[in-house]
């Protein structure tokens, strides 16, 4: 046994501990290693009543000794400065009125898909509507101007810039089809001539997502997706968010070590006037205060975390999508946080090397509630209709407003390898040809309108994604306890 060994033992006894024979076989062996002074105080720190030093004592502080080393040495890995770039941010756009904004506006989404399209290998011998006749099948691109689907029959109106056309699909499959598009969609269809001069569709296709291999980053790098805070509701689950931020600045784990980004998109505060009575479910009722909250909040985390903030339905910016950014005197305290990027909606990312597209979801209703088998309780699979159309908000004239602007910037251009959105507050994921879909749910608990539709949200449990290999896990701050989950286990196939 060392002198040093043994004085520490001495001290130990005289401060009234026993130290177990195990114990000191494994201090003996580390004795070289460790701090057996610093070791022993901080045990006996962790000790009540009890005043034995036991072997699990001693290899308890060596694992957290570990973890601290781990952590440090993770630091030291990524200190690189943050690799982003904002690829689109909308702060002006040239808006038009009445009629001639929306023909302008409907007009752009039909070349900006039709042009998607024609890249494509099986595009080829694209006609226009008004070159459709009796004696041939035609592929033609058009918009879905109606749809009404019966049984056993499907009959919908295409629109191009040179007509439109009435056409029926009798074929199951194509009658499915045609149910799970949405109105206002650009479909490439196959048409032929039948009995009665009725006209067949015969097959009928979203401009879609090919399959892609995602791009991901060089570095084993965390990203946070989040949305729907509610800041200055009374349902605000200020608490969880609270044990979310602390667990941030401990680092205790590799996760939070090595966590660089924050996504938040949309609803980050609760707004004023949003919906009748509001003010009754509200602890802060003015808009400015509210934004001065969330500042108060988000200047906690540190400030090597990169935050990138979208607006929704709540934020005091025009409601027609898309919506700008967060400006003027309501965006003031959070500008001076040097580390907060105030972004459109929709917004796309290049984080670490891979594409991001934010959208804060508000047209997730309108897919849900016009096509069969979906529901608000897989938001995911809604996101995946509008991956299909290439369209973030297809529905004209339903509970999302659309600008008339004279470029339609809601068509998705490019593929995303993360398409984040929210609003519906609850939690889900899909894979889709090379894309991770993921709708980040909430920190706000279930409100009287959501308790009335039967809505059960999924408050503060918070997606984080591994850039590396886009794989998801969750932390739960709805807990004393956080803990880790694959979020692809939590919902069923």
């Amino acid at each position: 046994m060392s002198d040093i060994l043994a004085q520490i033992i001495r001290e130990t006894v005289a401060k009234g501990y026993q130290i177990e024979p195990k114990a000191f076989d494994l201090l003996r062996k580390i004795a070289e290693s460790v701090d057996l002074a610093g070791l022993i105080n901080e045990v006996i720190k962790q000790k009540s009543n009890d005043r034995t030093i036991r072997e699990e004592d001693i290899q308890r502080f060596l694992i957290k000794k570990e973890r601290k080393e781990s952590i440090e040495e993770i630091a030291r890995e990524i200190e690189e400065p943050p690799n982003f770039k904002i690829v689109l941010n909308i702060n002006k756009l040239k808006v038009l009125t009445g009629a001639v904004g929306y023909q302008r506006l409907f007009s752009s989404r039909y070349q900006k898909l039709l042009n998607l399209i024609k890249k494509r290998v099986d595009s080829s011998n694209l006609h226009t509507i008004s070159e459709i006749s009796s004696d041939r099948s035609i592929k033609v691109a058009g918009l879905v101007y109606s749809k009404n689907v019966r049984r056993g029959s499907a009959t919908v109106v295409l629109e191009d810039e040179t007509g439109k056309i009435e056409a029926t699909a009798f074929d199951s499959s194509v009658v499915r089809s045609i149910q799970e598009i949405p109105l206002d969609s650009l479909v490439v269809a196959t048409i032929s001539s039948g009995k009665r001069n009725i006209f067949i569709i015969e097959s009928i296709n979203l401009p879609d997502v090919p399959e892609h291999i995602p791009n991901t980053s060089k570095r084993k790098i965390y990203a946070a997706l989040t949305s729907d805070l509610h800041v200055g509701s009374k349902f605000f689950l200020k608490d969880a968010f609270q044990a979310f931020i602390k667990w941030l600045n401990r680092r205790e784990d590799e996760v939070a070590a090595r966590l660089r980004y924050l996504l938040i998109c949309g609803d980050a505060i609760d707004g004023v006037g949003v919906y009748p009575n509001q003010d009754k479910e509200l602890t802060i009722s003015d808009v400015t205060k509210q934004i001065t909250e969330l500042t108060n909040l988000l200047e906690q985390i540190p400030s090597y975390i990169q935050i990138f903030i979208c607006p929704g339905n709540h934020e005091p910016v025009r409601q027609a999508q898309p919506q700008p950014p967060i400006s003027g005197s309501f965006a003031e305290p959070l500008t001076k946080l040097p580390n907060v990027h105030l972004l459109s909606n929709p917004a796309w990312l290049e984080v670490e090397g891979v594409k991001i597209l934010m959208y804060h979801g508000r047209s997730l209703e309108d897919i849900v509630a016009t096509t069969p088998g979906l529901s608000v309780e897989r938001p995911a699979l809604a996101m995946r209709s509008l991956l299909k159309a290439r369209h973030l908000a297809p529905i004209y004239g339903r509970r999302t407003p659309i600008l008339p602007a004279e470029e339609d910037l809601l068509v998705i251009e490019e593929i995303p390898d993360i398409f984040h959105s929210g609003h519906v507050h609850i939690l889900d994921s899909e894979r889709y040809r090379g894309c991770l879909l993921i709708n980040t749910g909430t920190w706000q608990m279930q409100t009287s309108y959501q308790l009335n539709m039967g809505i059960t949200p999924t408050p503060a449990i918070l997606p984080i994604v591994d850039l590396s290999t886009l794989q998801v896990v969750t932390m739960d701050f709805s807990k004393q306890e956080t803990k880790q989950q694959d979020l692809e286990q939590t919902h069923p196939e």
